[in-house]
């Protein structure tokens, strides 16, 4: 569903926040869909961990994101 080119210039958890809100705005993603959890996307992406939770907690941050129980956000 997502991917980043580390090639690019722009960083990963910038790259990864664009495309969510790109999601979210075409409604690829749907009101309380969860996304993968962060180890989940990191590994599919090959990426640190880190970045991911960044992308997700600036999302959330912003409103745009919750974070479920299941510590995936939705």
């Amino acid at each position: 569903m997502f991917h980043v080119q580390p090639a690019s210039g722009e960083p990963l958890y910038l790259q990864l926040i664009r495309q969510i809100k790109n999601a979210i705005a075409t409604g690829a993603l749907a009101p309380g869909e969860q996304l993968p959890t962060v180890r989940h996307l990191a590994s599919e992406l090959v990426i640190n961990p880190n970045t991911v939770a960044r992308a997700y907690r600036e999302l959330e941050h912003g409103g745009l994101l919750e974070e479920c129980r299941g510590g995936a956000p939705s």
